[in-house]
């Protein structure tokens, strides 16, 4: 994919803004006010939904969150809904990623940027639509196994260890809920059922929530006990109005009864969001072997709706934190990663998320403050997050067969070829996909959708995107077999051929004028929406107002000659 330099990326997002003012001053009748510039510059959509819940997840894993802030165009060119940070506490330790999970008090600023850095992230985050998710370790502090406290530990903690601490020592059965929640994990495991330390917790939280944060990830989620076992902590947490899950790592209680775990797993669903590490490791695998995998996750066998469970190919936990030698993805190829991401990203009601992976693989070289790879700008991966984002809503099918695996969505489907660069059929379940004649988003490829199959070319990537038919198959006139078939409609502003204008025009119209390549030959006559016989950054701020209700055109939407 063609990627733009820092320099041009600026250069266009201050024409944007420029443009945005000039537009508002010039505009008849139109009073122009600082809260006025706001709003027209919060309408740049990039089709991303308003809830976390609704989208897919860029686990910006060790960046700074001034690294963050100068992707953030991007990130939404590539339809990404949130940004999860990594731990934003202070820690004991230095450099090695794993320190940032060993804090030493509940407030917020470390390496990775100040609370007013956070503010700052949040502010231009939202003029995009992307919401930030931060990382927080709340089930213990740093220190070792048998319970001492380091020594960069705030002294509220050392003053009260016999109470704000478990004081039980390291587990001696990790399949025991007891031992899980009530003993230390390597380091000193807090007393959650304390009323001090929820307060300290909510408190920091809440403090997130003003600066703008939108999410919450809570680390060792299966750790901290349930309001049934007499622990208020996920009850309280609750209470804050903000997009909350939690890492459940294997079950509450790898070695319990299925039907304890089933009853604590929804339990913590009743609170938060819980993520289904069993299931994305199982497909994570399938699609490393080819082999076929279930469709019905983890927990939702369990009871769990798919709106409140977070999946993964790929976390910071499979790529790095197995001491010596790193996670078990580490070494699978990237490609791999993203087949994995996209038969999940593809799914109703999911929310998925995708690492930016380390350029260092040992658990000990992976150090915070080192931005990671952008490949997550790809083409796939960005068509797959467009898709997710335009399908909201809408029902699905999974189906896998020899040569491929598919998610048939009403209106598209995302398709993963085993061998890349390869024909496929697809069954076309229940006629799932409206039929008609499809370009894949990624690779280009023209996709023949009948009642029954959906054909093409998979390219390159093993990974092939559609929806929005181009065009209906030409079929024998019945009722005027006199008339001429006639091309298909295409209207002022319709960059991708669906018929209609939407955000995803606006991106495609912005990709295409800053060098970053599309599947889409833009006509310069679709995209002239504000008249002046040329295809400009002019064009993107004006449709960008309109879609916003800024200004109205009752041309844009009306067919054209092309």
């Amino acid at each position: 994919m063609k990627r733009v330099n820092n320099m041009k990326k600026r250069i266009i997002s201050l024409l944007l803004v420029l443009c945005m003012v000039a537009l508002c001053l010039t505009s008849v009748g139109f009073t122009v006010s600082a809260q006025d510039i706001d709003a027209a510059s919060a309408a740049q959509d990039y089709g991303l939904p308003q809830n976390c819940e609704d989208g897919n997840i860029l686990h910006c894993f060790n960046w700074t969150l001034a690294q963050i802030k100068a992707e953030l165009p991007n990130i939404a060119a590539a339809g990404f809904t949130s940004v999860q940070t990594s731990p934003l506490q202070p820690h004991d330790g230095s450099s090695h990623w794993y320190w940032l999970y060993q804090p030493t008090k509940f407030t917020v600023g470390n390496e990775l940027g100040s609370y007013s850095d956070l503010q700052g992230l949040c502010n231009e985050a939202h003029g995009y639509g992307i919401k930030i998710i931060v990382d927080v370790v709340a089930n213990h502090v740093a220190g070792s196994d048998n319970g001492n406290l380091a020594n960069a530990v705030d002294s509220v903690f050392k003053n009260n260890k016999s109470t704000y601490f478990h004081n039980l020592g390291a587990r001696g059965n990790a399949d025991d809920r007891y031992s899980t929640t009530q003993k230390n994990i390597g380091m000193p495991d807090l007393n959650s059922e304390n009323t001090a330390i929820q307060n300290m917790v909510y408190d920091m939280v809440v403090s997130l929530k003003n600066a703008g944060v939108d999410g919450i990830r809570w680390d060792a989620a299966k750790h901290i006990a349930l309001p049934s076992e007499n622990c208020a902590f996920w009850s309280k947490m609750a209470q804050i109005d903000m997009f909350q899950y939690g890492e459940i790592l294997g079950s509450p209680a790898d070695g319990a009864s299925d039907a304890d775990n089933t009853t604590w797993i929804n339990e913590y669903a009743s609170y938060i969001s819980v993520s289904d590490t069993v299931y994305s490791a199982a497909l994570m695998s399938a699609v490393r072997d080819n082999t076929p995998y279930k469709s019905t996750g983890n927990w939702n066998k369990k009871g769990v709706a798919s709106s409140k469970i977070v999946n993964w190919s790929e976390s910071h936990d499979s790529y790095s934190n197995e001491v010596n030698s790193g996670g078990w993805t580490k070494n699978l190829d990237q490609n791999t990663v993203d087949k994995a991401f996209a038969l999940l990203a593809a799914r109703a009601d999911s929310q998925t998320l995708y690492l930016s992976r380390p350029f260092q693989k040992a658990h000990q070289s992976i150090n915070y403050g080192v931005k990671g790879s952008t490949h997550f700008t790809s083409d796939e991966i960005a068509a797959v997050n467009q898709f997710h984002n335009a399908m909201v809503g809408k029902g699905e099918k999974v189906l896998g067969g020899s040569t491929y695996y598919a998610v048939l969505r009403e209106g598209g489907a995302v398709i993963v070829s085993k061998t890349n660069d390869s024909d496929i059929s697809v069954n076309n379940n229940n006629t799932m996909v409206p039929v008609g004649t499809y370009v894949d988003k990624v690779s280009g490829n023209t996709f023949t959708v009948t009642d029954k199959t959906i054909t093409g070319h998979v390219g390159s990537t093993g990974i092939a995107v559609i929806y929005g038919a181009e065009q209906q198959p030409t079929e024998a006139p019945t009722e005027a077999p006199t008339e001429a078939h006639t091309e298909p409609v295409r209207i002022l502003g319709d960059i991708d051929g669906d018929e209609e204008v939407t955000v995803i025009d606006v991106t495609l119209l912005q990709r295409h004028l800053a060098g970053i390549s599309i599947p889409y030959t833009v006509d310069k006559k679709l995209a002239d929406v504000d008249g002046d016989d040329d295809a400009t950054i002019l064009d993107v701020t004006y449709l960008q107002r309109w879609l916003a209700g800024i200004v109205t055109d009752d041309n844009i939407g009306k067919p054209v000659t092309t």
